[in-house]
């Protein structure tokens, strides 16, 4: 029996669905992707406003060499899609007492910013660098990118030696203390584990490796946007024969003895298949999409998740001076913010916040002589209690205010456009559980073979990528996730006895044992 017209549905055309749509497809698959929105992308997504262009989700490119490994599987150059510009300096942070610092791969400019603000910090930064680069490496090749069989297969004595030799055992701040000892470098090393939605004190150090790909490897931007990465996906799918429908909602994943046959869409339609790949947000999907009498989902109250986000987007009338195209301003109370965030769900009263200038690295994202500017409040997920139409405009004055204060007063009355979303609307649009914008959260019991896996355990052919599932969340960890489901449902139709009839020039998925 051959894969050739053995069909998988995809629900959802988020970057991790389109990746291992095309990958499926490649290995001689029937590949059907039904999305409710009438685009690709998911939270990768694109706003576009009288000439003012928004990534409405993440806004940087890190570890290229992820993106580069997907178009390669793929049999393309990467090049021939995206063109990558390198953004250096990479971003500037600006604290409560008015000082600030700028994050360059530069090393002697680097070892002067760090150095006027900590003597003696510029060594201990190249040996946290080079502890960053050991967790970089031992992460993508041990971690991130493999799958795991079970608890078991994760604490073997080579991969425990791996989690000790990576920290993956300590906590962040913790871990980055030992290298700083200015509070505000402490705060400007760690705060990236927010890139995960989770909190520098409780996540693994592990995420270290964070700060390295910044400024080791570098941060990145796509010509157009980062909605350009998932356009050039949905080349590839289709250039692959993946056939995606848009605006077709899936209402519901059928099962069936511990099995799916297909899935029923919003209209009434059901589409058969041979096994479903579902890109929905898991936790949604278990909770929405599929009947808990054959996919129970016994873990769903005890998961943690990730924080949202409050999101001004703004069409200015006029070029913003002073500000680079990734900018980061830290509130007062570093550590009681994610308290407020994480633990007692409210916004911090002098809450810290982004803001992305596209047009610094791309002009052609706003009209002549104007600017597209982004700005993400890190904020608690929907509770009870958190009414965002009260809370959202305690947020916008604040953020005016800071800017007031960092010497743009007059920022708020050049607004031509302006463009909000909150946690509701990451629910809503995008189907993410409590509007956790991140997904679900990458605490130590939330990595790894602990996370909810890529195929369920009662229905065999049901497989999951994406943000919550494995391996985690952030774009090259989701594109790693389409290549780990790829070999999970791969290994399955073998078993099924199908054989991979891969494109020419392609070899078959290696499966481990």
């Amino acid at each position: 029996m051959s894969a050739q017209g053995k069909r998988v549905v995809v629900v959802g055309a988020g970057v991790g669905g389109l990746a291992a749509a095309a990958r499926l497809a490649r290995q001689g698959f029937d590949v059907q992707v039904f999305e409710k929105t009438h685009g690709p992308g998911g939270r990768c997504n694109q706003l576009q406003v009288d000439g003012f262009t928004w990534d409405v989700g993440p806004t940087i490119v890190l570890m290229p060499e992820v993106f580069e490994e997907t178009f390669r599987a793929l049999g393309r150059r990467i090049e021939d899609y995206l063109t990558l510009v390198r953004c250096d300096p990479n971003y500037r942070v600006h604290f409560r007492d008015g000082s600030d610092v700028t994050f360059t791969s530069e090393l002697c400019t680097m070892g002067r910013e760090l150095e006027r603000v900590e003597p003696g910090s510029f060594q201990r930064y190249l040996a946290f660098m080079a502890q960053g680069r050991e967790q970089y490496r031992i992460s993508l090749d041990h971690f991130v990118g493999r799958n795991f069989n079970g608890v078991s297969d994760y604490f073997s004595p080579g991969v425990l030696a791996k989690i000790f030799k990576a920290r993956a055992h300590r906590r962040m701040y913790a871990d980055v203390s030992r290298y700083f000892q200015d509070d505000r470098l402490r705060a400007a090393m760690t705060f990236q584990t927010m890139y995960l939605g989770v909190s520098p004190f409780e996540s693994p150090a592990v995420y270290g490796l964070l700060p390295f790909t910044e400024l080791g490897v570098g941060i990145w931007f796509p010509k157009g946007g980062l909605y350009a990465i998932p356009l050039a996906l949905e080349r590839l799918a289709r250039e692959e024969g993946v056939t995606l429908h848009y605006g077709q909602s899936v209402e519901r994943i059928l099962t069936e003895g511990g099995r799916t046959t297909g899935v029923r869409l919003a209209g009434g339609e059901v589409v058969s298949a041979d096994a479903v790949l579902c890109n929905a947000d898991l936790p949604y999907a278990y909770e929405k999409l599929l009947d808990p009498k054959d996919a129970p989902f016994k873990r769903g109250e005890k998961l943690r998740f990730t924080s949202s986000g409050y999101m001004l987007y703004l069409g200015m009338k006029k070029k913003v001076p002073g500000l680079l195209h990734h900018n980061v301003m830290f509130g007062r109370d570093y550590a009681g913010s994610f308290d407020d965030i994480f633990q007692r769900f409210r916004v911090p009263e002098d809450p810290s916040f982004y803001i992305n200038v596209p047009t610094r690295t791309d002009p052609s994202l706003a009209p002549e002589g104007k600017d597209s500017l982004y700005v993400l409040v890190p904020v608690p997920h929907q509770h009870p209690g958190m009414d965002w139409k009260v809370e959202g405009p305690k947020v916008r004055a604040k953020v005016f205010q800071r800017l007031a204060e960092l010497g743009y007063p007059d920022l708020e009355a050049d607004i031509e456009v302006e463009r909000v979303f909150t946690p509701d609307d990451w629910a809503g649009t995008y189907n993410l559980a409590r509007g956790s914008a991140f997904g679900l959260a990458q605490n130590f019991f939330q990595i790894g073979p602990f996370r909810p896996a890529n195929v369920d355990p009662h229905v065999k052919n049901l497989f999951f990528v994406g943000a919550s599932t494995q391996p985690g969340t952030g774009l090259p960890t989701v594109l790693i996730s389409a290549r780990l489901v790829t070999e999970r449902l791969t290994a399955w139709a073998q078993k099924q006895g199908v054989a991979l009839s891969p494109r020419a020039g392609v070899p078959a998925v290696e499966v481990a044992a």
